[in-house]
């Protein structure tokens, strides 16, 4: 399984932190950094990668469009455009409702808790859907 990554967060140190546990993983054909929701949001948009599956680690705390609206304005995309994608939101928060809220958006497979490791971003990964992996 080889999938394609792309990194949504603000905090330059937590993207290399990604970007080094995603290369430790051995299953990443590339990946893609934003430090802010509505480029990463605008590639998406303007990418045709339909044939590559890929998860979006996502910050939920980040400045001018919080990981909520990035998720709110990704699942308005089409499903054709969806369908490759799963986000594993990343988050700082110990409150119950954001986990809650953030965890039933059909595109969402997982929630990470900053600081997160290594293999529970495995573990995120491996609960993917089989068809995206």
């Amino acid at each position: 399984m080889k999938l394609s990554f792309i990194i949504i967060d603000d905090r330059k140190l937590d993207c290399f932190i990604a970007e080094k546990f995603i290369q430790k993983t051995g299953l990443s054909l590339g990946n893609k950094v934003f430090y802010d929701a509505c480029s990463g949001l605008d590639y998406i948009q303007n990418t045709n990668e339909s044939d590559v599956a890929t998860v979006i680690l996502l910050d939920i705390m980040m400045p001018v469009m919080t990981g909520f609206e990035f998720i709110e304005e990704f699942e308005k995309l089409s499903e054709e455009v969806k369908k490759n994608y799963r986000i594993i939101p990343i988050t700082t928060s110990l409150n119950k409702n954001d986990i809650s809220k953030i965890s039933n958006y059909q595109s969402v497979t997982a929630v990470l808790r900053k600081p997160y490791t290594y293999q529970e971003l495995i573990t995120a990964i491996e609960t993917m859907p089989e068809d995206l992996r």
